[in-house]
């Protein structure tokens, strides 16, 4: 399941799930090597990847992502739902065969990263 607010988006082909930290400003290696920091947070992030689409599809999946902040909702790597805030990174696509009138969208993917 991958929604971004009230659009339903094309089942991906596969998700890649991060869990990123965030540490304090001042964080980072002292002279004897020793890493010093605060922890003040871990952030998810989802780059999905979608079997290959139409072009009405890929228009759907841009203008959902087109927006500067949405809520995602996405099947989590245990199989729960995570409901998120989240931004978007860059889209990046391939074209692929105009076969017969037909044009499909191969290797189709977003990063999702939360707020």
């Amino acid at each position: 399941m991958l929604k971004i607010n009230d659009t339903v988006l094309p089942t991906p082909k596969d998700v890649d799930y991060s869990y990123n930290k965030l540490w304090s400003e001042n964080s980072g290696r002292l002279d004897s090597g020793y890493f010093v920091g605060e922890l003040i947070g871990i952030k998810r992030k989802y780059e999905v990847t979608f079997p290959p689409l139409t072009t009405a599809q890929l228009e759907l999946v841009r203008n959902a992502c087109a927006q500067e902040f949405a809520t995602v909702t996405i099947t989590d790597v245990d199989g729960g739902d995570a409901v998120l805030d989240c931004y978007f990174g860059d889209i990046t696509v391939k074209a692929y065969s105009w076969n017969n009138g037909y044009k499909y969208a191969v290797d189709c993917k977003v990063s999702m990263i939360e707020r």
